[in-house]
């Protein structure tokens, strides 16, 4: 494994474990209502997906920079959501920079999405890999 493809991985196992963390603390903390239960499903999903293309090579005949493109697609159309439904409040001050903050967060996971996606635009084409 090339030594940016493994902290690539890494990058997945530590971004999908803490998603993971983070949706098993929603449902902790704030109890089991329709809202709670959407937000842990998207972590949920999206961490699973992460952490399985971190520690599988494939599944199935998808090789996991797909998989880890599909992860990171989940939690930015996520973060996207909540930045506009945050923007729509219509409320200023902290709540329109929680608003903007996630809407640019989504747009880097989305970027980061693509280049797993199409195996290596701006990152070199070895990173993708899969044997």
């Amino acid at each position: 494994m090339t030594d940016r493809k493994d902290r690539l991985r890494r990058g997945f196992l530590g971004a999908g474990v803490v998603t993971v963390v983070l949706a098993l603390g929603i449902i902790v903390l704030a109890g089991t209502t329709p809202v709670t239960a959407a937000l842990f499903g998207w972590l949920a999903v999206a961490g699973s997906l992460l952490v399985v293309a971190s520690v599988r090579e494939r599944v199935a005949s998808v090789g996991w920079p797909r998989i880890g493109a599909v992860g990171l697609a989940v939690l930015a159309l996520g973060a996207t959501t909540l930045g506009f439904t945050q923007l729509l409040a219509g409320a200023g001050g902290w709540t329109l920079f929680n608003g903007l903050v996630m809407l640019v967060v989504g747009l880097v996971l989305v970027l980061l999405a693509l280049e797993c996606w199409l195996g290596g635009v701006g990152i070199p084409a070895e990173t993708f890999a899969v044997k």
